[in-house]
């Protein structure tokens, strides 16, 4: 248990890290983009777990809810935040692509080490439909926030204009 509580402690020091590096123009941008990410997790989470696809045996809310705080609503969101800021928005489509792949890569990895060597998440099945949910995720994440905050149809929001956010 002690090891599964560092584990949650280094997330959160982790996710501090990557929010700390957006920066303090992008305050809005970063919020707004977690929100996205986290509601879209929440609803994923949930139906999920409960197709018992997997579950979380220690949670830091038990009795709130069948997920894992910390990893489901503060390390993953961050981590889209840092997706896409990263993006290759002017990039081939083929460099596009990678970099899901590249994401969804980590992610996936990422999470089967956790089901592998702690208790924090334990898989029913096979980790790899990841695949499909977490850059979908991703995408949506993506274009909704791109709706939010185009200014004019067709105008980049690619560098996020400092004017603007």
């Amino acid at each position: 248990m002690a090891k599964e509580q560092s584990i949650l402690f280094l997330m959160w020091i982790a996710s501090v890290l990557l929010l700390g590096m957006t920066g303090r123009r992008r305050v809005r941008a970063t919020v707004l983009l977690i929100f996205i990410f986290q509601a879209l997790t929440w609803l994923l989470s949930l139906v999920l777990t409960s197709l018992s696809l997997f579950e979380f045996p220690v949670r830091e809310l038990p009795r709130a809810t069948s997920i894992n705080f910390t990893s489901e609503f503060i390390l993953f969101p961050a981590y889209a935040v840092w997706f896409h800021y990263t993006y290759p928005e002017w990039k081939s489509r083929a460099r596009q692509i990678g970099h899901y792949a590249l994401f969804a890569t980590l992610f996936v990895a990422f999470y089967s080490l956790l089901g592998h060597f702690t208790s924090l998440v334990k898989f029913h099945a096979s980790p790899a439909w990841l695949y499909l949910t977490f850059p979908g995720e991703l995408y949506i994440t993506r274009q909704v926030f791109l709706w939010f905050v185009r200014e004019e149809p067709g105008k980049s929001v690619a560098g996020l204009s400092e004017k603007r956010l």
